[in-house]
């Protein structure tokens, strides 16, 4: 269950939506090239957008999602929810 108490910032708490940073994360620094971390966030187009560009620069679009998930590990519970989760970007990217 999500958690109010701002000072728990437990890598695999639930947001209120039900999605983990670091689930999203562990999917982005493994499987990020294929988009399965905006596909489990419901960013569709990310996803697919993720998928294009991967194939478009033969495999080295899977670094940027590498870093990515080093910074999901990185940030809070709260600015992960705001950055990733909650945002109305189509491509959350950094």
């Amino acid at each position: 269950m999500y958690e109010q108490n701002p000072s728990s910032n437990n890598l695999f708490d639930c947001g209120p939506e039900g999605k983990s940073r670091g689930v999203a994360a562990l999917l982005a620094i493994f499987i990020g090239g294929l988009g399965i971390q905006y596909f489990y966030l419901g960013k569709t187009g990310a996803g697919l957008i993720t998928i294009g560009l991967t194939l478009i620069t033969c495999g080295l679009w899977e670094l940027v999602t590498f870093i990515q998930g080093i910074l999901m590990l990185c940030m809070t519970n709260d600015s992960f929810r705001q950055k990733y989760v909650t945002t109305t970007s189509t491509f959350p990217l950094f």
